[in-house]
């Protein structure tokens, strides 16, 4: 690397790979940990002591386990190894802060990498760190490398002289194309990491409340079963890919976090704002007992079929409690969101919540306004979101899910922190918290529920005319900076100059931005809805050249041309090439 590194960064830096590859690893769900040990090892005729763990030696010991999990594994596994070269060999277990606090010594993980797909087998891999000489070296082994899930050849991190260093065994293995990924992936992607060190900033990890191995086992099993016939038979407008597989990874969270917690015990859930129950479908599908609500039926509810899908409308109130519910699941549940600890605090003793904040929203249903400007409103709302669950008596955890969303921070209960004679105390704390209402009728004058019909907001509703004003003013802007083309019969055409959406949004102003926020999406949702106009990438906006009709069969021919009626120098094309009608 080109900059200095610290023994601080650089271990921070490769523990961060070791423990959470995925993230530069996009064929990996995540890993297994099962062994982390401190190596007691003496032979002068071993110079290193990685070089002893042989793909070889490893796939021998390998071969033994009855199946590749964790529990199968001892640390007879690196015993055997090493134990030819030395017989006093010795281990003691380590954890990562032990490791961390160490100056010297030999360390050994042995762990499984769990493959994202389920057609691709999962991987032991040995690392060797050495805290003296300032080395992590990674050794893969598959039985058979059909499909590599990490390099199949040793590979070792260094801070030499103060800079990160990679180094191959082989000329053969710098020439593959895992070489090229160590290079050109892994080690920018640890450069990085060790620019953005920072101690005193703690990273959630991922999947930490639940076993990684039975929740990649489930996820895979579940997308099996219930993934492709969904997302080939989805009825609904939205992507069902994005939809599908992240509530399935949820749904296998859940069910691995419940078999966790209990294993003899199926629990009753509730789900609210539950959309479009999906995964009150799969939970109820795999043998879970509940009910989903929402304010709004959706079209695939129709199929289906013996799941308790529920349409209502639901207010924060007495009559919105649920005492034979074990969870009460909040899965982006917008405006909900705040009152779900609530719900689930009043409904009873021994309820839990399992919570997944998106939008922001506060106890009247409105939009969350930011307390701490010095962190995103997200990282805000989600403090505010756990200080309600606290307020509410629960001893709660933080995890984060592996799914295809930005925002993966999920809520856990695990009980109360108070007995259960202490009830009445506590729901003092929760009712000074939402404010003055009746108990029993309303918790919240000011709550307003989402409406039943969802109003269609793409900007499509608009005024027709208040639409013309807008292109017009965006379409003058573009062309103050000619760019002149040739048109068919010689004359200059102008197309414009590309501005950032930035500006366009400047040049509109308030009242005219203010129309258009208010149908979601606002500039944007605009400007792609009349893409036969205008070209959007990367933040930018141009004129588009006119379509021809080739190019388009005559697919538009019946529809006018907007750039013969509006732009100054009329249309690009004649009225026989364009894919409009002159």
């Amino acid at each position: 690397s080109d900059s200095e590194a610290s023994e601080d960064q650089f271990w921070s830096a490769v523990l961060l790979y070791h423990n959470r590859p995925h993230l530069v690893n996009r064929r990996l769900l995540g890993v297994s940990q099962a062994l982390f040990v401190k190596l007691s090892f003496s032979n002068l005729s071993v110079r290193n002591v990685c070089e002893l763990f042989t793909r070889s030696a490893i796939l021998y010991e390998a071969r033994k386990l009855p199946r590749l999990l964790k529990e199968f594994i001892s640390v007879d596994f690196v015993k055997n190894i090493l134990e030819p070269f030395d017989k006093n060999v010795s281990f003691e277990d380590c954890s990562e802060r032990d490791f961390l606090t160490k100056e010297d010594g030999t360390f050994v993980s042995l762990r499984i990498l769990l493959a994202r797909q389920v057609s691709v087998d999962n991987c032991l891999e040995v690392v060797v760190f050495d805290k003296r000489v300032k080395t992590a070296t990674f050794i893969a082994v598959s039985e058979f490398d059909r499909r590599e899930l990490a390099p199949s050849f040793l590979y070792q991190l260094a801070l030499s002289s103060g800079y990160l260093s990679l180094y191959l065994q082989s000329f053969e293995d710098a020439e593959s194309r895992s070489a090229e990924w160590l290079t050109e992936q892994l080690f920018l992607k640890l450069m990085k990491w060790i620019d953005e060190y920072n101690p005193n900033v703690n990273v959630q990890q991922s999947l930490s409340l639940v076993p990684v191995e039975a929740f990649t086992s489930l996820y895979h099993n579940l997308k099996a079963k219930y993934g492709r016939k969904i997302v080939k038979e989805w009825p609904e407008n939205t992507d069902p890919h994005k939809f599908v597989y992240e509530d399935l990874a949820i749904a296998a969270y859940l069910i691995t976090l419940w078999n966790t917690i209990d294993a003899n015990k199926k629990p009753q859930f509730v789900d609210l704002g539950c959309g479009n129950g999906l995964l009150t479908f799969i939970l109820t599908k795999e043998g879970y007992g509940g009910t989903g609500i929402d304010v709004r039926r959706r079209k695939i509810w129709d199929t289906f079929e013996g799941v308790d899908l529920k349409e209502e409308v639901i207010s924060p109130s007495a009559a919105c409690l649920f005492p034979h519910a074990d969870w009460i699941i909040g899965n982006h549940s917008d405006e909900l969101t705040p009152w779900i600890p609530v719900i689930a605090a009043r409904s009873s003793y021994g309820c839990n919540l399992f919570l997944l904040p998106c939008c922001a929203y506060d106890f009247n249903g409105k939009k969350y306004r930011r307390r701490n400007t010095g962190v995103s409103v997200y990282c805000d709302y989600l403090e505010y979101v756990k200080s309600i669950c606290v307020t509410c008596g629960f001893s709660i955890a933080v995890d984060k899910l592996r799914i295809p969303s930005t925002k993966r921070t999920c809520f856990v209960s695990f009980g109360r922190t108070y007995c259960e004679t202490e009830m009445a105390d506590a729901d003092r704390h929760v009712q000074a918290m939402i404010g003055q209402g009746s108990v029993e009728s309303c918790w919240n004058e000011e709550f307003v529920a989402r409406e039943p019909k969802e109003r269609v907001r793409n900007c499509t509703q608009l005024d027709r005319g208040v639409i013309a004003d807008i292109i017009k003013k965006i379409t003058l802007l573009l062309l103050e900076q000619p760019e002149n083309l040739k048109r068919y019969d010689g004359c200059t055409w102008n197309r414009g100059s590309r501005a950032p959406l930035s500006l366009v949004a400047k040049s509109l102003g308030k009242e005219d931005l203010g129309q258009l926020k208010n149908e979601c999406g606002g500039l944007k949702t605009l400007l792609r809805n009349h893409r036969y106009i205008f070209e959007v990438a990367e933040g930018w906006v141009c004129l588009r050249l006119p379509p021809t009709a080739v190019l388009t069969n005559l697919k538009y021919k019946e529809k006018l041309c907007w750039f013969n009626g509006n732009h100054p120098d009329g249309c690009f094309h004649s009225s026989e090439v364009c894919a409009y009608r002159h």
